[in-house]
């Protein structure tokens, strides 16, 4: 799909800026210059849609094979492989929104419905907008900021799927050069190398699960 980028207005230090409204990105450099293609880098999903409603979802499942060396995880929906984005109604939603997901369950915090003041449509936050409640929120459809009474953290999903609660066991893990991470959003179950633990031990310092992987998927919004 090609870019439709569209001038959003100017930054508060004067800079121009330059909205792709296809594959939700800036588009526009340092100098605020508009660019030719937006900065997405992974457009190839936006050219392969799977609509929420119009199929039987039984399963949706993310799988970071190693999530120490790449946070772009495999899309699994009723037991096999997509590399597209889920829709439904105006909603587009891609692997950085189910990985926001993830994080907020993780974190035990409540998924909300975020409706964007300028173009009226939902959002989902990710990255380290999914684990910290806030209330001006980037609009990924628009490109525009926007601000809600509370603070919250917004999800598309959680519209039409009751999402559960990530439960772990009381174990420690040692995580050496591989992390495999597989998590099921519909049965609220999280995988560390197969297991299910609340504690890790990497780099020979113990920490949480939680703030682990808060701090590997901070900047995947």
């Amino acid at each position: 799909m090609k870019c439709n980028i569209e001038y959003i207005g100017k930054s508060r230090q004067g800079i121009t800026k330059y909205y792709c409204t296809v594959h939700k990105s800036f588009a526009y450099d340092k100098l605020g210059n508009k660019l030719n293609k937006c900065l997405c880098k992974d457009k190839e999903i936006y050219d392969n849609k799977l609509n929420i409603k119009e199929n039987n979802i039984k399963s949706i499942k993310i799988i970071y094979e190693n999530i120490i060396e790449n946070v772009i995880p495999k899309i699994i929906i009723n037991d096999s492989i997509f590399n597209g984005t889920l829709e439904y109604d105006d909603c587009i939603l891609t692997y950085k929104d189910l990985g926001g997901i993830l994080l907020s369950k993780l974190n035990d915090l409540p998924l909300e419905l975020v409706k964007c003041n300028h173009c009226k449509r939902y959002h989902s936050d990710n990255g380290k907008f999914a684990y910290t409640p806030h209330s001006t929120h980037l609009c990924l459809y628009c490109g525009r900021l926007f601000r809600v009474k509370e603070k919250n953290i917004g999800s598309e999903l959680a519209m039409i799927f009751d999402i559960p609660k990530i439960k772990l066991k009381d174990k420690t893990l040692k995580i050496n050069d591989c992390c495999y991470i597989e998590y099921d959003i519909l049965k609220g179950i999280l995988l560390i190398n197969n297991e299910s633990p609340n504690k890790v031990i990497f780099k020979d310092k113990e920490v949480d699960i939680t703030e682990f992987l808060n701090n590997i998927l901070e900047n995947e919004f």
